[in-house]
């Protein structure tokens, strides 16, 4: 029987496809609708009006209905009671939940409601407080984690470790493929000069993800390298990073992309990417995305990107929040062009054999089958 006929519920708490487990949500959805099964969607209310803003025509187009609630720390009795009708109106078979705010919603809105399998993926390693408890109720069957740093991050607070499985995340190599067909107009677009060497730092502008250290790294290069340039492709707020750019001396050779949609014709316009977060990271997505499109990659090493990128074989690693280390490497890879081609080339091989989508769909399917199976359920 398998997944062909089951209903399933993937349920996040972002309000839009756009980041990571938001794309890893849609990702599985493609694939469970190929398997046979009957897929929704729930989503957070706020931009389910503003299609061009919400990134959801995917998901209609592979014909999943999508449904919208608040979802929040704290939830009301009537968020809980609509919950619980969502839930026992698609009868259905699995709930995977993508964050924590949706899983504590299932939680509380559950009892009463016949549900064989819940699921939870977690995909950051920040330390759990008060919120382990929920990892730790019997109702919550399995949880994914997506490296091997963040189940031990769980298990050091009392989670199971029984329960934890840890599936990789994947992406999508139709997608994510070299396109050297796009350089040209993709550096026109961003306002990068022919000639220009460029490092792509694919990150949301939050703290943890390190922008400033990099830019602290790309002060350090700037006398030895002036044709290198440097693109920020994420959202949030510019302004302190544009006045640290300006003090450090490195604006003029600094690109603010802001969010993108379009982030595999964004890696062809560069030469390497970069990340340089200190907290907060499972394995990163965006280290994927940039291997698959054929760039070499610099990490620092946090979280689970370690398993990802062996250092020297599939890309350079080095320590969080040193910006010397970070210029280091960066000036390795500039200096060392058949280096550079090398981890290339080993890192979308590798990318492409263990990190594919194919791989991370079956890894979840049999998750599922083994949760029916020790409930003594057919599946």
């Amino acid at each position: 029987m398998g997944l062909a006929g089951k209903r399933v519920l993937l349920t996040t708490s972002h309000r839009n496809i756009g980041s990571g487990g938001s794309i890893q949500l849609l990702l599985l959805a493609r694939a469970l609708v190929e398997a046979g099964a009957r897929v929704e969607a729930l989503f957070r209310s706020g931009l389910e009006n503003d299609p061009q803003r919400n990134g959801l025509a995917p998901l209609k187009a592979l014909g999943v209905p999508v449904h919208f609630l608040r979802t929040n720390r704290w939830y009301s009795p009537a968020q809980i009671r609509r919950m619980r009708r969502l839930l026992r109106a698609g009868n259905f078979d699995i709930v995977h939940t993508h964050k924590g705010g949706d899983l504590s919603l299932a939680l509380l809105a559950l009892p009463g409601v016949k549900l064989p399998c819940l699921v939870n993926t977690r995909g950051v390693n920040f330390r759990l407080g008060a919120n382990r408890f929920k990892y730790r109720l019997q109702r919550l069957d399995r949880i994914i984690v997506v490296s091997r740093d963040s189940k031990r991050a769980m298990v050091d607070v009392g989670v199971p470790g029984d329960k934890i499985v840890v599936v990789y995340g994947g992406v999508d190599s139709r997608r994510f493929q070299p396109l050297p067909q796009e350089r040209e107009a993709m550096r026109a677009e961003l306002g990068l000069p022919p000639d220009a060497v460029v490092s792509v730092v694919a990150a949301n502008l939050v703290r943890q993800k390190g922008h400033e250290d990099y830019l602290a790294a790309a002060a350090a290069l700037r006398m030895k390298r002036p044709e290198l340039w440097h693109v920020f492709a994420g959202a949030g707020e510019q302004s302190h990073l544009r006045d640290l750019a300006a003090q450090l001396g490195v604006a003029d050779r600094l690109v603010f992309a802001g969010f993108r949609g379009d982030m595999e014709h964004v890696y062809a316009a560069c030469e390497l990417s970069v990340l340089a977060s200190f907290a907060g990271e499972g394995v990163s997505g965006v280290l994927r995305e940039a291997m698959a499109c054929g760039l070499p990659v610099v990490t620092t090493d946090v979280g689970g990107n370690a398993e990802l990128v062996r250092d020297g074989e599939l890309g350079l690693i080095v320590p969080p929040r040193d910006p010397a280390a970070l210029a280091a490497a960066i000036e390795r890879l500039l200096a060392e062009p058949a280096l550079a081609w090398r981890l290339a080339e080993a890192g979308r091989a590798e990318v492409l054999a263990r990190f594919s989508t194919d791989a991370r769909a079956s890894n979840i399917f049999a998750v599922y089958e083994s949760v029916f199976h020790d409930k003594g359920l057919a599946f």
